[in-house]
């Protein structure tokens, strides 16, 4: 019993260590999207929240571009099937060609934003290797700090 408080308080601390979700981008398919927030100067990291069942190879990424006052401040590109350093609710299957991915995910992609204020963040979803078969449920990008 001890063991398990303590796994699930490391499970819970290395979660809030990675700041708390100020705003996300929902994308139910390939696509863009845009949101509006009001942000601290400083780190800016980069979640996903996905749902995805695919046959064979795959490549998915977020292009992500962010504006303060109508100019971009930062962009960076993240890819939510590779490698996520911290995982919450995340279900992954590989079962020959066949992949499932479902859960949220901290994405080794950040931004440092100059100052506070107003920002926006726009993001497009696309893959740049399609898989034969795909189904993608939901790919929102959240964004914490």
């Amino acid at each position: 019993m001890v063991i398990r408080r303590g796994a699930l308080l490391l499970s819970f601390l290395a979660v809030t260590a990675c700041g708390r979700e100020v705003g996300r981008v929902r994308l139910p398919a390939e696509g863009s999207g845009a949101v509006e927030l009001t942000l601290d100067a400083g780190e800016i990291a980069f979640w996903t929240d996905l749902s995805i069942e695919y046959e064979g190879d795959a490549s998915l990424e977020y292009r992500i571009d962010v504006f303060q006052n109508g100019s971009s401040v930062g962009k960076t590109v993240c890819n939510p099937l590779g490698r996520l350093s911290t995982k919450s609710g995340w279900v992954e299957t590989n079962v020959g060609s066949s992949h499932t991915r479902r859960g949220m995910g901290s994405m080794s992609c950040e931004l440092k934003l100059p100052s506070a204020g107003p920002t926006v963040v726009k993001t497009t979803l696309v893959f740049g290797k399609r898989p034969p078969t795909t189904t993608l449920r939901k790919a929102d990008l959240v964004v914490k700090q």
